[in-house]
């Protein structure tokens, strides 16, 4: 049995989770076992512990595919019996989203050091170029974040193959589940 908590939406970097009495060990050989025998796309299994990664084969990937994150934690509220909160994370690699933040908090940093000297510049009353120098700097975060939206576009299909493998391998209907979850 899996209770569905979040998400109804693939998002950027959509993260959900769901509790199961399934005990860790056994959704890790769940998810193995399913890796070896019923993998036509060829999903590889990463992570050791409590903590796994589930990716598509390298001749399939390209900036925008993404990977699913899996944690896995034991946990017992007083009363009732031990179950598995199992958070997922489905996003990019973490290369290209870092590649995404670091650009990010680039153009920020830039864009203060010319509102700074625009700033300046406007009480010395000269030419205020500093506040010109940021709007290329907003063109391109702007392209950025189309960029993002783009890459999100296409990876869709391939967050919901992520999403229905770990479904077919713990043997639950996540998707269901999270629907009556979100009409609670």
């Amino acid at each position: 049995m899996a209770i569905f908590i979040g998400m109804t939406e693939l998002e950027f970097r959509p993260r959900f989770r769901f509790r199961t009495t399934l005990h860790p060990d056994v959704i890790r050989d769940r998810l193995r076992t399913h890796v070896r025998e019923k993998n036509p796309v060829g999903f590889r299994l990463k992570g050791t512990g409590p903590h796994l990664v589930l990716q598509y084969p390298p001749e399939q990937q390209v900036p925008w595919t993404p990977q699913l994150d899996m944690d896995l934690e034991m946990d017992q509220q007083p009363g009732d019996e031990t179950y598995t909160v199992v958070r997922c994370l489905i996003g990019p690699a973490p290369e290209i989203w870092m590649m995404f933040l670091g650009s990010y908090i680039g153009i920020a940093v830039l864009s203060v050091f010319g509102i700074a000297i625009g700033s300046a510049q406007v009480m010395m009353t000269e030419l205020p170029w500093g506040f010109y120098a940021t709007l290329p700097l907003l063109a391109l975060a702007a392209v950025l974040w189309l960029l993002a939206q783009e890459g999100k576009r296409r990876s869709r299909s391939a967050m919901l193959g992520l999403k229905h493998f770990v479904d077919d391998a713990l043997g639950c209907d996540c998707f269901r589940l999270a629907d009556e979850e979100a009409t609670r």
